[in-house]
């Protein structure tokens, strides 16, 4: 846990993500119940010299799309859009105040104890150090996991879209989220093959108690094996589509302040971790579309891209401290 207070760690945030600038404009979307995280980060903003502009916005709302005809223009208007909402921000309309010109942060899903323990970091050092990890996933053709709990997957991607978080959002255009530090690229279709053993998370299930042990066979989750949580993820892939079974993404975490909480969004973040994805990926640039995107995360792996280990049970090898 960070030793600053909260309203240090969201000057930090304005001062060292954001760059704010004096006089721009920033739209801080938030839901309607009171949040301390909101309101340390609307008083960051106004302290630094920005000029905070707030939209609150019911959960239900924004979860359901289209969202209310004021909140684009309101979002592709601004100099600065940060999302600090309960839920995760619609991906659209993220984009498209990225393509006006905006600087987007989400801060979607975000505690208060998530921001000091996973928040408060040097982002110029994590920045460095993810994309050393994302240049070497985009410059490889395959990436093998394995772990002691039994993990041996390995997929091709070669040339495939490599997508990161570093915390950044500095440059007109440009999209980021916290917690920062997470890379992850997308399988070419039908190449994964082997075990995975899931024993960190899952997304809508949350910390596994027992691992979950699936069988890879031509990019399809062939068999579940494990509890209760096996049983669960079992019936969410049976009830959505052919496509839920896919391997569509597959990455890693490079946060040292990260760790396993039960949510995706800080889980596979922690440094050194693995997690695989299934179901969608079109969003992400792929070709799968799926009525589900679910992500798993997988504790201490090993990350070998064509051969050459980058993370030894956990313990990332690549990118200095």
């Amino acid at each position: 846990m960070s030793n600053r207070t909260l309203a240090q760690v969201c000057q930090r945030i304005v001062r060292e993500c954001l760059a704010l600038n004096q006089d721009e404009r920033c739209l801080l979307i938030k839901d309607l119940e009171p949040f301390e995280l909101a309101s340390n980060l609307e008083t960051a903003i106004n302290t630094s010299g920005g000029i905070a502009q707030v939209l609150e916005i019911p959960t239900e709302v924004y979860m359901h799309e289209p969202l209310p005809k004021s909140v684009e223009p309101a979002m592709t208007s601004a100099d600065v859009v940060l999302l600090c909402t309960k839920e995760l921000f619609p991906h659209k309309a993220r984009r498209l105040a990225a393509e006006a010109g905006a600087r987007v942060l989400s801060l979607g899903t975000v505690t208060k104890e998530m921001a000091l323990r996973a928040l408060d970091l040097d982002y110029d050092d994590l920045a460095r150090v993810t994309k050393s990890v994302a240049d070497a996933y985009a410059r490889a053709e395959e990436v093998r996991m394995t772990t002691r709990a039994g993990t041996d997957v390995r997929m091709m991607i070669t040339s495939q879209p490599v997508h990161s978080f570093d915390g950044l959002a500095r440059e007109r255009g440009k999209t980021s989220a916290l917690p920062a530090g997470v890379v992850a690229t997308l399988p070419l279709p039908g190449t994964a093959e082997g075990i995975v053993v899931l024993d960190g998370s899952i997304a809508s299930i949350g910390l596994l108690k027992n691992p979950i042990t699936l069988t890879v066979k031509e990019g399809r989750v062939t068999d579940i094996q494990g509890g209760e949580a096996a049983e669960k993820l079992l019936r969410t892939l049976n009830a959505a589509d052919a496509n839920a079974r896919c391997v569509i993404e597959v990455g890693m975490g490079t946060n040292p302040r990260a760790a396993y909480v039960g949510n995706l969004v800080e889980d596979e973040r922690v440094r050194g971790s693995g997690h695989i994805g299934l179901g969608r990926n079109v969003q992400l640039g792929g070709t799968i579309e799926s009525k589900v995107h679910i992500d798993a995360t997988i504790r201490e792996p090993s990350i070998y891209l064509d051969g050459k280990v980058i993370v030894n049970e956990g313990k990332l090898l690549i990118g200095g401290k």
